[in-house]
């Protein structure tokens, strides 16, 4: 990387990134009607604006246009209307982005964000081990810790550049679980990939009830 003492791939390993605005809405939501979303009892998102971050160190991550070191990126209502340099963005705020790196949002493949504030009640002796904890808490779990705890996890990755969340939710105890969890992550307003998973706690060889999947869907 021209300019800059470290690679590409040390930043991304080692810092992170403060990720671009996401694109689109969530997948889950896309589909859904705002008349169906009032009903989950989801907010309304903020407003998002009309903005360009000027000066930055801009790392679209794009074959083409490559890095651009003195870069400006204009977003308008939550989506990116350009990237490149001295770009005109009549009306837009400007922010002075001059000694930052600005780079699309990073994407988490793998996460459990139900159990957000589980990971500071397990230790390293079996007895307070990580699953034989979730097992205990996730089985006294209510609708609104399932909304509580992904709400956190959400504002987590949000602060630390992830825009982009694969939540596998594996403490469903019913459709209403599952709503609590989605409402949450809509109301953050990050992307993401729901995967219904089970309830904490079942028995080896208890098959999940598939038809919790199906009236969920009907949402």
């Amino acid at each position: 990387m021209a300019g800059l003492p470290f690679g590409r791939r040390a930043l991304i390993g080692g810092i992170g990134a403060a990720g671009l605005a996401a694109l689109t809405r969530p997948a889950f939501a896309q589909r859904a009607e705002p008349a169906k979303r009032r009903a989950r009892g989801a907010s309304k998102l903020p407003a998002r604006g009309n903005f360009v971050i000027r000066n930055a160190y801009v790392m679209t991550m794009d074959a083409t246009l490559g890095d651009i070191p003195r870069g400006d990126i204009h977003v308008r209502d939550g989506a990116i209307v350009s990237v490149g340099a001295r770009l005109p963005a009549s009306g837009a705020t400007s922010i002075e982005g001059g000694g930052t790196i600005v780079l699309p949002g990073l994407v988490e493949t793998h996460w459990h964000m139900w159990s957000a504030l589980i990971r500071s009640m397990s230790g390293d002796k079996p007895e307070a081990a990580y699953f034989r904890t979730s097992v205990e808490l996730g089985n006294a779990y209510q609708v609104e810790d399932m909304y509580a705890d992904t709400l956190l996890a959400a504002a987590e990755a949000l602060h630390s550049g992830i825009t982009y969340v694969q939540d596998w939710c594996h403490n469903l105890r019913s459709p209403d679980y599952a709503r609590g969890d989605l409402r949450a992550l809509a109301d953050a307003g990050i992307r993401g990939r729901f995967s219904y998973a089970h309830a904490m706690g079942m028995q080896a060889g208890q098959a999940m009830n598939l038809a919790d999947i199906e009236v969920l869907h009907g949402d």
